[in-house]
């Protein structure tokens, strides 16, 4: 596309009978946007293009958690399951609008972290999800890696844009 990093939002299962509909499941906070979808661009599990699926149909498979999708050119079992193991991916500036204050986590991976005193703490390489809060993993300067909890204690700013967080360590945790 444009040379963005795409976004993948879902994955084809398989065929859904014999006429050519595959399930699609999704992978995102916000699995009804598929209902509003009229494109699928479909990639292969190693990142390459493969198709944009104009689709003529999409239901939600109810109790299953999958999307019944039927796209043009896409006519028969066979070429279903031709898709399946494929990834559904958006251009980030095609991702839904968040509410205010909120970020999304590819883009926190890679902020630098910083203290209140403007100390560089690394690079976040990586977001854990536990129930309770995200872990942020940071790559320190000096080697080795710490994790930081993604609570408004700990987190006090995130500026994407800049490129950094701004942190407030309380004591003994960053040791």
């Amino acid at each position: 596309m444009t040379g963005k990093k795409m976004v993948t939002i879902g994955r084809i299962t398989g065929a859904h009978g014999v006429k050519g509909e595959f399930n699609v499941h999704p992978l995102t906070d916000f699995p009804e946007r598929f209902l509003d979808m009229d494109r699928l661009d479909v990639y292969r599990p190693d990142g390459r293009f493969l198709a944009h699926l104009n689709l003529t149909g999409m239901r939600s498979h109810v109790g299953k958690g999958v999307f019944i999708a039927e796209a043009e050119g896409v006519t028969d079992r066979d070429g279903a399951e031709d898709l399946k193991g494929c990834l559904v991916q958006v251009s980030p500036d095609e991702r839904v609008a968040l509410p205010e204050g909120e970020v999304w986590v590819d883009d926190i991976i890679g902020l630098e972290v910083r203290t209140e005193s403007g100390e560089s703490l690394g690079e976040v390489v990586d977001v854990t999800p536990t129930g309770a809060h995200d872990l942020y993993e940071v790559e320190r300067p000096e080697g080795g890696r710490g994790m930081l909890p993604a609570v408004s204690q700990v987190v006090l700013n995130i500026d994407v844009e800049a490129g950094f967080m701004t942190v407030r360590i309380p004591e003994g945790l960053w040791e």
